[in-house]
């Protein structure tokens, strides 16, 4: 289920604008009188109105303290005050108000969270993460992952897909030695998956196995962990370790775990240096 939260406004124009310039949100929507802003999965009304809904908080979270910094750099000029730690609910936030007076809050959790991003957000975002923290990634949380697994799409719905979850640092070690330097993230995660398919159809294995490897990083993006697609797996000494038939094929492996870096959306192609059309 989606939803929007719709609020009075007295100044449509200038609150509209003001969310799209200085906020940053985009217009999803636009109603006549009401203009519908988006900003991930936050749906956000504003309808022409004789008085202004003031009422409650608005709040914004991103996914750490320095976005957080960034965000009361840029918005200074309408911060209550500097961001600050609560410890009662485990955010790192600021308070700041917008022309009409209602009360923002920009934050990030201190916890980990359920999905919470949006589909964009997350082809948009995922990034390699060779950096790790130590903490362990629990059983049920790579559950929550493999369900969303289930959907990747195969050739003629075999689903020959598998991943093959490695605990084993020793394993992890002998794989690295085999792969080079390229192997070396595997190494700073708690645990590495090898993502593979069987041979029963074989002019498909291949790209079953590749979709649901880029599947798996996706549901592990939804889920806040990091990963980092490793490649040139498909070598019978790898398979030899991993117990994986020789007629199967290996995609990649990679690390999995709570991520200890964060990285910046990066520059891109423009849609005109790679997308072609044929009349």
């Amino acid at each position: 289920m989606s939803g929007i939260i719709f609020l009075r406004s007295k100044q449509l124009d200038v609150i509209t604008s003001f969310y799209q310039k200085k906020i940053g949100m985009n217009v999803w929507l636009e109603q006549g009188g009401c203009q519908i802003l988006q900003d991930g999965n936050l749906l956000l009304g504003f309808c022409a109105g004789e008085e202004a809904e003031t009422c409650g908080v608005v709040t914004f979270f991103l996914p750490d303290r320095q976005s957080v910094d960034a965000a009361w750099q840029k918005h200074q000029d309408i911060a209550m005050a500097q961001p600050a730690f609560n410890p009662q609910y485990q955010i790192y936030h600021f308070y700041a108000r917008d022309p009409e007076g209602r009360k923002l809050e920009f934050q990030s959790f201190e916890h980990h969270l359920q999905p919470f991003i949006s589909a964009t957000q997350n082809l948009m975002y995922r990034r390699s993460i060779r950096a790790f923290t130590d903490e362990p990634v629990d059983k049920a949380t790579l559950d929550k992952v493999f369900e969303l697994c289930r959907y990747s799409p195969t050739a003629n719905n075999l689903q020959g897909y598998y991943y093959t979850v490695i605990n084993s640092k020793e394993i992890v070690q002998k794989i690295v030695a085999l792969r080079g330097p390229a192997g070396k993230p595997l190494l700073a995660a708690p645990l590495a998956i090898a993502i593979a398919s069987r041979g029963e159809k074989p002019d498909r294995r291949v790209q079953d196995a590749c979709i649901a490897a880029y599947h798996l990083l996706l549901a592990a993006h939804t889920y806040g962990l990091g990963t980092c697609w490793v490649t040139d797996m498909d070598k019978p000494l790898v398979k030899e370790l991993l117990g994986i038939p020789d007629e199967d094929y290996v995609a990649c492996l990679t690390p999995l775990g709570w991520p200890l870096e964060t990285k910046a959306l990066p520059s891109r192609h423009e849609i005109q240096q790679f997308v072609r059309y044929v009349d």
